[in-house]
This record gives C-alpha cells, structure tokens and sequence, in this order.
C-alpha cells in the first residue's frame, strides 16, 4: 500500500478542470481515486467517464450530488426521484461507492424544518431499492447547521446516524470535517457509525477569519481544524476506507492552475493520510 493508495481528490476542489484534466493530473501525481461531481459528467456521459477513470487506475469513493428533494409540489418531487435514480445509475457506471445525499433544506416560503426532514427520509426510503439494485450506497452528508435552511436539512452526525439506522443497508455515512469538526458528537458518531459504514472522509480545513461561509474552505492545514485527532479516532475505529480532500474556495484555490492546487493537496495531505505503522 502507497501513501495515497487511499488517498482520492474531490474533483470540486480543482474546480475549472475537466473530468479528463482533472484524470491526467490527478494519476500523474500518483493520487489513487478521484471524486466525480455530475456537472462534469454533462457532454461525455457517464461511460466515457468511466473508460477514462479505469484507464487511468483510479478509484471513485463518490459522486456528488443527489438531486434536492426539498419539494413540497408533487409532479417536482417525482421528478427529483427519476433524477437521482439516474445519478444512482450513472454512480454505479462510473464505480462509485456511493451517491452523496445533500437533499434541500426548506421548501419555498417554509418554516417547518422538522416537516422537511421527513421528506428527505420519505425520499431516500423511495430511492433506496434502487441504491441497492444499482449496488451504490447512500451516503449521507451531515451539513453544517448554516446549511439547514437552503441547502441541507440534515446537519449532525447524530442525525444522519438515526436515518441510517432507520433507512438500513444501502446507506453509508459521509464524514466532512468543514461540517462536522465543531461537533462535540463528532468523534463519538464516527464510533457509532464504525468503519464498515463510513464511506469516505473528506478533508479540508476551517479558516480564522472565513471570509465566505460556503466557498471559503481551507487548505490542509492552514486552519483550526484538529485533523490529526480525528485520524486519530478512525485509526482507532480501524477504518481502511477513503480519504478525500474536497476544497470550495472562490477566494483562493480555485483562482489557482488546477494542477498546482493538486499538487499542493498531494503536499499537505500526504502525511495525514499515510498507512499507519501495525503494532508490534
């Protein structure tokens, strides 16, 4: 096993490369999987994109995103479900393990967020025969709180845990330390979820001031985020699955060459994402 065997970059975070640059670059620097946005899939179709992934030796630890199933209209809230059955279909095409669930916060001119909620589970619990026929999990992301209103109505570990539970097999956790770090049930969560129901950890770090809560993401690194702790809590845990750095910065990565930005993400995360050495 490599340093970055496990190691994958969110496609998001060289924003401005196509699927086939962001492929080139991200083999030529020996990283081991590539996270897929479905904006990038538009114009090659899911099974160009996948010659080029399996061409190039990478794996897929997702592709982001569902479709929002925030809608209180039911022609719109049927539609939203044909939408993420094909994404589920084009997930599974491209080999990844799992469509990552950012469903909507509130639905127009709503205030009931707890009405919402129940939505999003009434809708994976639609979807969810199809995950499991596509053999592609749901991994659900637990959002920020700032999120809840306009992009996500599910925004604690905890939460995403009961849904899990609830939901079954077919379902996976999506761990983000930007969402996730200032939770004090963040570590005991990912206890609870166990290695075998993380999907993949995303990295990226918490800047002092941000100046831009959604698109102002840190570098590994050049933030308050305790990152070596929480490697600390899935070393514990004995998780073996993905780390995937995945960086929104409209400040300053993403004014950057993509490949440059690459390459730094390969610098910093490297270390932290390295094997650990077997107890003797």
């Amino acid at each position: 096993m490599t340093a970055l065997s496990r190691f994958a970059i969110n496609q998001i975070t060289t924003r401005d490369l196509t699927l086939a640059q962001a492929v080139d670059v991200y083999a030529r620097l020996g990283v081991g999987g590539i996270g897929v946005w479905t904006r990038y899939l538009e114009g090659i179709g899911a099974p160009a994109a996948a010659r080029l992934i399996r061409d190039a030796g990478l794996f897929v630890p997702c592709l982001c995103t569902t479709a929002w199933v925030n809608l209180t209209d039911t022609t719109a809230f049927s539609a939203a479900l044909d939408e993420n059955r094909r994404r589920l279909d084009a997930a599974a095409e491209i080999g990844a393990k799992c469509l990552v669930v950012v469903p909507g916060g509130l639905a127009t001119c709503e205030k009931h967020l707890s009405a919402a909620r129940a939505r999003v589970a009434d809708a994976l619990h639609t979807l969810l025969p199809h995950a499991r026929a596509c053999g592609v999990d749901l991994g659900l992301e637990p959002l920020h709180p700032m999120y809840a209103a306009e992009r996500s109505c599910l925004n604690t570990t905890r939460a995403c845990l009961d849904l899990m539970d609830e939901l079954g097999a077919g379902t996976g956790l999506v761990a983000d330390v930007y969402h996730c770090w200032w939770d004090p049930d963040f570590p005991d969560g990912l206890r609870r979820a166990g290695p075998e129901r993380i999907l993949t950890f995303h990295l990226c770090d918490w800047l002092v001031p941000t100046r831009d809560l959604y698109q102002d993401r840190g570098m590994v690194g050049d933030g308050v985020i305790d990152l070596a702790g929480f490697r600390r809590v899935l070393d514990e845990i004995g998780y073996d699955g993905p780390f995937e750095v995945e960086i929104f910065s409209r400040l300053d990565w993403w004014q950057r060459d993509g490949a440059e930005t690459a390459r730094i993400c390969v610098e910093r995360c490297a270390p932290l994402v390295a094997p650990r050495p077997m107890p003797v």
